[in-house]
């Protein structure tokens, strides 16, 4: 166990489109999944350690974020939640905070304005602020899917989340994303051992055992999407049979 974390993290990562939630496979092909407010609801009741809400049209087209949907739900919502996707500038994370986000998720933005890491930091605790990575895998070679170049390596790039200051990476699997075909754990340890950071890693998570492989190599928090929305496990469930597993929930 590091010393940021004493139990494991199991965090539902939901996507946000048009006011609702959907739910794709490798980034694409995505289905309606329901309400927002009701999803996070539920969520929220079952004790989920965090809540992932990433604005698809923001990060895919640009749009303006959709903070309306934001405040709806953090005004029913006690667990902490980290928006993110398609943020901008400065004033896209104040009005993220304004609307009840609890911490800020920022990706592609990183690439081109580090600076900002420090500049929200200052403004509402470093604690507030982590960095995304999306990677896939091509012929055994990993490559993050912004980097039109191919020439960054993701793990350099995890060194540099660290070096501009975020809390804590979150890692998605985007060749996985979707197909429950289990998760990356070598690489999701290759990445571990290359940061003193918290990570928080998803894609492939299909099943219960997949669950238990995946902390049981060492990794501590997990964001799921497909398990949570298209099988009849929920958080309680999940949770219930890793403390009977005797992992510390």
């Amino acid at each position: 166990i590091n010393k940021y974390m004493q139990y494991l993290r199991i965090i539902p990562s939901l996507l946000l489109s048009k006011g609702t939630l959907v739910k794709g496979e490798r980034f694409s092909n995505y289905k309606n999944v329901g309400s927002p407010v009701t999803t996070i609801n539920a969520f929220d009741s079952q004790k989920a350690d965090e809540i992932f809400v990433i604005d698809l049209d923001a990060y895919r087209k640009g749009t303006s974020n959709d903070y309306r949907s934001l405040k709806k739900i953090s005004e029913i919502s006690s667990t902490p939640i980290t928006f993110g996707g398609g943020i901008k500038n400065i004033e896209n994370i104040k009005e993220a905070f304004k609307n009840g986000a609890d911490k800020i998720f920022l990706n592609s933005i990183l690439f081109s304005q580090p600076k900002i890491v420090s500049l929200a930091g200052k403004i509402f605790g470093n604690q507030s602020v982590v960095g995304g990575i999306n990677i896939y895998c091509s012929n055994k070679k990993y490559f993050i899917l912004e980097d039109k170049s191919k020439k960054i390596d993701p793990l350099d790039h995890v060194n540099y989340l660290e070096k501009i200051g975020v809390a804590e990476i979150k890692i998605t699997y985007v060749h996985l994303e979707g197909t429950k075909k289990g998760i990356d754990i070598d690489y999701s340890k290759r990445i571990k051992k290359n940061t003193s950071l918290p990570c928080i890693f998803e894609g492939g998570i299909g099943n219960l055992r997949h669950l238990e492989d995946y902390f049981l190599s060492g990794l501590e928090s997990i964001a799921l999407g497909t398990i949570l929305n298209f099988s009849d496990n929920n958080i309680i469930k999940i949770k219930k049979n890793l403390i009977e597993k005797n992992f510390s929930i």
